[in-house]
């Protein structure tokens, strides 16, 4: 019997359409403004959001405490003090850059593409191109990151280089019906295949199998998983990373965005090595370490909104 998985829950009506609209007007006037004018905006939309959302400043402090206290005992930042006055002024960076990299991200993939190879650095490509190239599918493990949303022209890019493997990823749909649409179609035409967070894993494998990239964001909370250290504190952690990579014997390379201070993006791939590992825990323990090398190249870029650490 084909086991069906509970659907997403989208709504549609006069409500969601008007803010439809609202999104496609508001999108379709940053995409025509220079990343550098729409990066300054988020800044200032960030500066008012910190302002007014207490609750989630108090949850990117206490985010942010864990996370450059644990900093503070490696040998690479013993020499840095992140003390109290640091943190404040880190809870108003994160606000800062991540609305600056999430609007920009919108202007930035609108560019056509010859004007945007230019601002696209990549590092180690040959670690992804490598791993492409043995046919087995590749599990691309990111964090919520610096213009995270970018990536989906980067099917354009890493063509250019000789990686011509399709990208994929799996996703949680929009409440908003009109703009959950809206989004996929811009997702597909720009050469990426979207996965629903519920449909289950079968057609993930195909995709796989078939020698694609599948990009997994696996930096937030999840509701299940495996109590697993991160940033020195016990979190819920999916193992679906390792899984995948164990089933399928595909590759895992992470993925490290970053803007630099021009809005030249910078990507950084590395290899991750989940050889011989066989538990779910094993699984988990090697994602966050891998996720905590990735988030402490710019801790200030990482978007820390939800409560990472509750068990």
């Amino acid at each position: 019997m084909k086991k069906s998985y509970p659907k997403d829950k989208t709504h549609s009506g006069f409500f969601y359409y008007s803010q439809y609209l609202f999104v496609r007007l508001f999108i379709g006037l940053i995409r025509l403004l220079p990343i550098e004018v729409v990066y300054k905006l988020g800044e200032k939309i960030g500066w008012i959001c910190w302002k007014l959302m207490s609750d989630r400043r108090l949850t990117v402090k206490n985010n942010l405490m864990i996370v450059l206290r644990w900093l503070e005992q490696q040998d690479e930042y013993k020499s840095k003090s992140f003390d109290g006055t640091y943190i404040s002024l880190a809870t108003k960076a994160v606000f800062y850059r991540t609305t600056a990299n999430l609007l920009s991200s919108f202007s930035f993939t609108a560019l056509p593409i010859k004007r945007r190879s230019p601002l696209v650095e990549f590092e180690n490509l040959d670690v992804l191109k490598d791993a492409t190239d043995q046919g087995k599918g590749v599990v691309l493990l990111m964090a919520h990151m610096g213009p995270w949303e970018a990536i989906s022209c980067f099917p354009q890019h890493l063509a250019d280089y000789g990686v011509t493997a399709k990208l994929g990823a799996i996703y949680r749909p929009l409440k908003n019906d009109y703009i959950e649409k809206w989004y996929q179609f811009q997702r597909k035409n720009q050469g990426m295949e979207l996965f629903k967070r519920k449909a289950g894993l079968l057609e993930v494998f195909k995709f796989i199998k078939k020698g694609g990239i599948l990009a997994l964001l696996a930096d937030q909370r999840v509701s299940n998983g495996e109590l697993s250290e991160f940033f020195g504190k016990p979190a819920l952690t999916s193992p679906l990373v390792g899984l995948i990579s164990k089933k399928l014997s595909a590759s895992v390379v992470s993925l490290t965005l970053k803007y630099d201070g021009t809005c030249r993006l910078k990507a950084k791939f590395r290899l991750v090595d989940f050889e011989g590992c066989e538990t779910r825990e094993e699984y988990a323990k090697i994602t966050n370490q891998e996720l905590e090398k990735v988030l402490s190249y710019d801790v200030n870029s990482g978007f820390w909104f939800h409560n990472r650490f509750k068990i």
